[in-house]
């Protein structure tokens, strides 16, 4: 327990509310890195924006914002994936919570237990026995939906989580963005070269829609809840055509 400004009491949430918050701020910030990567994939596969944008006197800047974006990500990649501080939403926080058996017991008969709307108006004692009957079944299949969603989820991060692309991407973090590292190289002092690390610019698409599938896994096992990924990419592409119109995406 703890007390607010004007000394009343205030409960500490629980196990599970800890993890269903991290899970939803998980969220909230994977859907930030989406924005990004949204202004940054055409100026990487566009040929159009690249041409009208990145020539002349933008190209400069234009340079500098497709450096600052890609950056940006690779950092947000890093560590919506990584970071293990308690305190920090992450996929690693997220899947190390879930690997306790009583916690994933308890957030299982969470997933499972879904009374139908229907039942609290009906008042027929057979139609009642029908939804009670359907209710039950509907439960032994979200049981065995969340067992599945778990060793899905469990085996996805499993590769991702060593993968040499993330682990390109926290050298990126830990030593260019969050800290600037050189190193001694034939005789002299350089920065990290991040072409030496084998990231292509294709790869940001490759491990983010990774990621997104785990997100999602994750939002229906902790907090049985989905979300509407395809309205968000309608958004987001129509935001990146906004801000980069061009010719050919007028």
């Amino acid at each position: 327990m703890q007390a607010d400004a004007g000394g009343a009491v205030i409960p500490m949430p629980t196990q599970i509310e800890k993890l269903q918050a991290h899970a939803s701020h998980l969220l909230d910030a994977f859907i930030q890195l989406r924005e990004r990567y949204a202004l940054l994939e055409p100026m990487l596969f566009n040929e159009s924006v690249a041409k009208e944008r990145g020539s002349g006197r933008q190209a400069r800047g234009f340079r500098v914002l497709k450096n600052s974006l890609f950056l940006s990500c690779a950092q947000d990649i890093a560590k919506l994936t990584l970071d293990d501080d308690e305190r920090t939403p992450s996929l690693a926080n997220v899947i190390c919570a879930l690997s306790d058996d009583n916690l994933r017991a308890r957030l299982k008969e969470q997933f499972a237990l879904r009374k139908s709307p229907l039942a609290e108006t009906e008042d027929d004692p057979e139609v009642l026995e029908a939804l009670r009957r359907w209710e039950l079944s509907e439960e032994v299949e979200r049981r065995e939906q969340f067992d599945a969603l778990y060793c899905e989820a469990t085996h996805l991060w499993a590769k991702l989580s060593t993968s040499a692309l993330i682990k390109g991407f926290r050298t990126i973090r830990d030593k260019v963005t969050a800290h600037t590292e050189v190193r001694f190289v034939a005789d002299k002092y350089q920065f990290v070269d991040i072409g030496t690390l084998g990231i292509k610019w294709g790869d940001l698409r490759t491990v983010i829609g990774e990621m997104q599938r785990l997100v999602e896994f994750l939002g229906q096992l902790v907090r049985s809840a989905g979300f509407a990924w395809d309205a968000l990419d309608s958004q987001l592409t129509k935001a990146a055509q906004e801000f980069w119109l061009t010719t050919d995406m007028a």
